[in-house]
């Protein structure tokens, strides 16, 4: 008779559970099921259950559309410029909205998988680093791709427009926690803005590899 589930079934959800409430979940899961085929039963709905609440708490729903609309900008201007064509023919504008998907798709389940106790002053900046890979990696290995110059300037924008809205509105897990007060962004007062030095240098390099890579791939 099993003692308790296998090794190999609890490294599986140890990984993929969000780690602010894996500890918990596994630790639940262990107690109620004593068998392998059990624990892995309860582990298919346990987990997307735990995924969902967890990017229901650190996903907030203003902050999310902003980055929604202005990365769906920040494509649908260079590919007007560069290849107007594009946007009306071959369902143009649903192929602009396929970068941003990835982009708010990595940022969202970044913010869900972030570590709580593990701060630093970049770490609002991975989600769009994370989006701009993924991005990439799919853009270039589907029939619907975006040419090579509206996917650069597409992807460098909204780089820097996500970095600087989550530098201003910082990820839910981010900021002081309080009870029964207003929104983040509902609290915040226009004051002069402040310029890091350190804060901008990842979006900067960014910006400048994809303009070099956009004019090496028209030489």
């Amino acid at each position: 008779m099993e003692s308790g589930p296998s090794k190999i079934a609890e490294t599986l959800a140890y990984w993929l559970l969000p780690p602010a409430c894996r500890e918990e979940v596994l630790g639940d899961m262990r107690q109620r099921n004593r068998s392998t085929a059990r624990y892995l039963v309860e582990a298919t709905y346990t987990v997307p259950s735990v995924i969902y609440s967890r990017i229901r708490r650190t996903t907030d729903a203003v902050v999310t559309l902003m980055l929604a609309v202005s990365m769906y900008t920040a494509f649908v201007m260079p590919a007007r410029w560069l290849a107007p064509e594009l946007l009306f023919r071959e369902n143009g504008f649903a192929r602009v909205a396929i970068p941003p998907a990835i982009f708010l798709l990595a940022i969202i389940l970044a913010d869900a998988y972030s570590e709580p106790k593990k701060r630093w002053p970049l770490k609002p900046l991975f989600g769009p680093t994370l989006g701009l890979a993924l991005t990439y990696a799919v853009e270039l290995n589907h029939r619907w791709a975006l040419p090579a110059s509206v996917l650069s300037w597409g992807s460098a924008l909204s780089v820097l427009l996500a970095s600087t809205l989550r530098l201003t509105f910082p990820p839910v897990t981010e900021r002081p926690q309080a009870a029964k007060i207003p929104a983040f962004w509902q609290k915040l007062e226009l004051a002069p803005p402040s310029f890091s030095l350190k804060s901008a240098l990842l979006p900067c390099a960014v910006l400048v590899a994809l303009i070099l890579y956009w004019l090496i791939s028209r030489v």
